[in-house]
């Protein structure tokens, strides 16, 4: 189970934003950030998050990326990320003995998930996670170290491999769709904001710009499930977003906006709304 980063020139056929438009919806009327089909599928899986993890994360505070959640400080050295990757096992509540962190290069070899995906791009496997007997594995490259927040969005959805299939498991969490349900997991447990924050970046390079992507998940999912997220808390408001999304860079805070106000206006599916909690609600 890996955690792919994608690399490559800016502008080269990159999908930045999407519009969609519904026949007979009026314009001015709130829209979902993402079609239909990503829509029923981000509700039913956070249905199903609670169902087989539990609503105690709903209950939890979002992580930030402050100095109360990672006091520590932070220059990138091999100490240093173990000592982040181990913060981020904590927050997770997952006891040390169930699994092993090394930092190495994850190689690309055989991993269907690493082919180059067109010129100009190539694709780094950022994260790797596998069972081995009792205790999970997981691998962080540490060309990751360079980003602290970068570094907790791959260790966040490393460790959700093992809150899925580790010791015990989640029954029915090793399905086709394991992978993006990961990332959304990391969105339920708390971490959205450096999973959403990590999904789509641009940088500069001696060559000029490019793009990095990470995760399974787009920005506009990421910030749609961010926004259901926030409704089950009973945080969202149409005017004003919680504390924690300005934490949030520009496109995924847009796109949860919009997520935000189009459920207060509409509502999410039966099944996400009967989950809303009456303490929060």
């Amino acid at each position: 189970m890996s955690t792919t980063a994608n690399e490559g020139d800016a502008g080269a056929g990159d999908d930045l934003g999407r519009a969609w438009t519904e026949v007979g919806v009026p314009l001015l009327s709130p829209r979902c950030p993402v079609p239909p089909r990503e829509q029923a599928w981000i509700e039913k899986m956070l249905a199903w998050c609670v169902e087989r993890v539990g609503d105690l994360p709903l209950r939890s505070r979002v992580v930030e990326p402050t100095t109360e959640f990672f006091p520590d400080p932070y220059l990138g050295a091999g100490p240093d990320v173990l000592r982040v990757v181990d913060r981020v096992r904590v927050l997770l509540g997952i006891d040390a003995d169930r699994v092993e962190v090394e930092l190495a290069v994850n190689e690309a070899s055989g991993d269907l998930d690493a082919m180059l995906l067109q010129p100009g791009r190539r694709t780094v496997v950022a994260g790797h996670y596998q069972q081995r007997g009792e205790r999970g594995y997981i691998r962080i490259d540490p060309l990751e170290a360079g980003d602290q927040s970068r570094l907790v969005a791959v260790a966040a959805h490393e460790f959700c491999h093992e809150l899925l299939l580790g010791r015990g498991g989640v029954p029915g969490a090793d399905g086709k769709d394991h992978e993006p349900l990961t990332d959304l997991l990391t969105v339920f447990t708390g971490f959205g904001v450096f999973t959403a924050n990590a999904a789509f970046s641009f940088e500069s390079s001696p060559s000029g710009w490019r793009t990095r992507r990470l995760g399974y998940m787009n920005v506009p999912m990421f910030g749609y499930a961010l926004a259901c997220c926030s409704w089950l808390r009973g945080e969202v408001e149409s005017r004003e977003q919680p504390h924690w999304a300005r934490f949030l860079d520009a496109n995924p805070r847009g796109y949860m906006k919009q997520g935000s106000r189009y459920l207060e206006a509409l509502g999410p599916s039966p099944a996400l709304a009967g989950l809303r909690s009456p303490r929060n609600g």
